[in-house]
């Protein structure tokens, strides 16, 4: 028995397994194994960027609520650090849309 990198991940691993252990990379040339594999990290990635768009969209309300209603009238510190925190989930959210319509486009199985 060999260690023998991953085609994947680059990670040691057995050239006796079918699978890589790191990255759960199919090793044997079944297809549909190869598909199922492929199903499956196609799942993973989409919950990922879904995950993403929810967590900066959580940010960018809760900078504009904190704005809006707890922070100091005027130009204070937390007022322009809630504008930022807001600011920047908006750019995360608009980016993170942007990868989600071009992950759909991507139609591969």
């Amino acid at each position: 028995m060999a260690l023998v990198p991953c085609p994947e991940c680059g990670k040691r691993i057995s050239d006796k397994a079918q699978s890589c252990q790191h990255c759960d990379h199919v090793l044997v040339a079944d297809p549909e194994k190869l598909t199922t594999q492929r199903r499956i990290n196609r799942i993973k990635k989409s919950s990922s960027l879904i995950t993403h768009s929810f967590l900066a969209l959580i940010l960018f309300i809760g900078g504009l609520a904190y704005s809006s209603w707890y922070a100091d009238s005027g130009m204070g510190y937390d007022k322009i650090a809630s504008q930022v925190v807001a600011l920047l989930g908006l750019v995360w959210y608009v980016v993170t849309r942007i990868r989600i319509m071009m992950f759909k486009r991507d139609k591969q199985v």
